[in-house]
């Protein structure tokens, strides 16, 4: 843990930092909206009209940023609680300002304008700052220094049967502990007042009964439960309802253990074996170099593409409500587990009685569209900037969902787009996927980037159309490379749009006999850091 002085040291620079943004920021608003409005004419004899905004808008911005106390507070991650911080002060400081100057001073000479630009670099140079300081503040990162290996270990993910002072306690230890080899995801509980509410932070999600529903719900957002820790002592609870417990857990491959026992065994071993066949591949020279490239486009595609985000947002909201934002656990790189995020598109799974909704509704015409223009992946943006993906790339795929041997295309970072998603999307087969995925690990230069990034376009306005000589191509390559199988003579005869007919088939006789359902929603008491 990041000692008390170390914390105060790292406040004491966040609100340096935020001081002298506040300063500079109404100045630079001022040289974005028109560089005239700096010539200082008869200063200091006479203060001009700009001058007058910079300096008052300076001084709100100084009082705003120490009212709200932005930087008392770090955790690990930046959330959007500091988004809304953030932004919350800066609003509050446009507002003052514009009071004060328009309303009460009567300046002149100060374009309308101003005052907006000046509260978009405010927030986007304090979220900046509070990113930075994350990346470089060693003591959040337990994979940085000794530490490091360890921190490699994948965490175990835990539910909690029962709230009393132990399962609080296990709770906290498992939260403190660095680095982490638990993480408690949710609580579960017979009491129906505690529903909604927390322990330690942790969501009371539901009944124990439910318990299997839940691990479900929590798998179809790519986290697997590996362990329930039962804080209810087991002489002085239903039999049944232990019964069912276990059950459930045995039916999906979970542990279940009394809690005292599992403190016992935090520890979680990690498999040796995987992580050094993962790791066996080496990264590919291009994607070292084009890192600071894609952090660099992603960053200014983030804040041209703002306004666009703001109104998917809005209508998101307005088609399927809150939350705005669903997400995924995803592989990345080297194995690394990471958050995706998207603009919801599905309504939820049940309705407000708690009855399960038609698949065929979640789905508005809206939600269709946003997804058919890719405008869902805005989001991903975030991903790209903090390091979890690249703007091209394999797409990041479920644990479940990984080909036989992943570690090739998880020896680089996954992408917002790629070669796979303009050749044919989700008109390709798994198989054929992995294909075009690995074809341009291995062949990815810059002009090939250009091509996917003006395929990607297009895609987005034409929609989806299946390539079969690149299907082909990549196929044939990778079979050679890798010495699999071939397909029999009437697959490989067969043409791209019959083919795409029969795959469709296959896919849906699957889904039909493993029952699937798709939910794209997250479970309300899933809280990702």
């Amino acid at each position: 843990m990041a000692s008390p002085a170390s914390r105060d040291r790292n406040h004491f620079r966040i609100e340096t930092a935020d001081l002298l943004l506040a300063i500079t920021a109404p100045f630079v608003a001022l040289a974005l909206r028109d560089p005239v409005l700096l010539d200082p004419g008869d200063f200091p004899a006479t203060i001009p009209a700009p001058y007058q905004y910079g300096f008052v808008s300076a001084a709100c911005a100084i009082l705003l940023i120490l009212a709200f106390r932005l930087g008392d507070h770090m955790g690990q991650f930046f959330s959007l609680r500091d988004a809304f911080a953030v932004c919350g002060a800066s609003a509050c400081a446009v507002a003052l300002g514009c009071l004060l100057l328009f309303g009460v001073m009567r300046i002149e000479g100060v374009p309308r304008s101003t005052p907006l630009i000046f509260g978009l670099v405010l927030s986007a140079g304090m979220i900046a700052i509070r990113i930075a300081a994350r990346a470089f503040h060693k003591d959040l990162w337990p994979g940085r220094g000794a530490d490091r290996d360890a921190a490699k270990a994948d965490p175990r993910r835990v539910i909690v049967v029962g709230v009393d002072r132990l399962a609080s306690a296990a709770i906290k230890l498992t939260d403190e502990l660095r680095p982490r080899k638990a993480q408690v995801v949710a609580a579960l509980d017979a009491r129906p007042r505690l529903r909604g509410r927390k322990i330690a932070g942790v969501s009371i999600v539901g009944d124990p009964r439910d318990i299997g529903a839940v691990i479900d719900e929590y798998a179809i957002h790519g986290v697997e439960v590996d362990e329930v820790w039962l804080a209810e002592d087991p002489a002085s609870s239903p039999v049944d309802r232990l019964a069912a417990i276990e059950s459930q857990c045995a039916a999906r491959g979970v542990v279940a253990i009394g809690i005292s026992q599992a403190l016992n065994f935090i520890a979680s071993p990690q498999d040796d074996a995987a992580a050094a066949a993962i790791e066996s591949y080496e990264t590919p020279a291009y994607f070292k170099a084009k890192r600071l490239i894609e952090f660099c486009a992603a960053s200014v595609l983030l804040v041209a593409m703002l306004p666009l985000a703001l109104c998917v947002a809005y209508v998101v909201y307005l088609d399927v409500g809150a939350p705005l934002l669903f997400w995924q656990q995803r592989l990345g790189r080297n194995g690394q587990k990471f958050l995706l995020y998207k603009f919801r598109t599905y309504r939820a799974p049940f309705d407000a009685h708690g009855r399960p909704a038609p698949e065929n509704t979640r789905l508005s015409r809206v939600g269709r569209l946003i997804r058919a223009s890719r405008l869902d992946e805005i989001p991903q943006l975030y991903n790209v900037i903090v390091g979890h993906m690249s703007l091209i790339g394999p797409r990041p795929l479920l644990p479940q969902d990984q080909p036989d041997d992943p570690g090739p295309r998880l020896s680089v970072r996954p992408g917002v787009t790629g070669w796979a998603q303009i050749n044919g999307g989700t008109s390709v087969s798994p198989e054929e996927k992995n294909a075009l995925d690995l074809w341009y690990i291995r062949h990815a230069c810059l002009r090939l980037d250009l091509e996917i990034i003006v395929s990607t376009i297009l895609v987005a306005l034409t929609g989806e159309r299946l390539n079969g000589r690149a299907v082909d191509h990549a196929l044939s390559w990778y079979r050679r490379e890798f010495e699999a199988p071939s397909r029999d003579a009437v697959t490989m005869g067969e043409a791209p749009r019959d083919r795409r007919r029969r795959e469709e088939a296959a896919r849906a006789d699957r889904r039909r006999a493993v029952g699937a359902v798709r939910i794209e929603y997250p479970y309300r008491a899933v809280e990702p850091s």
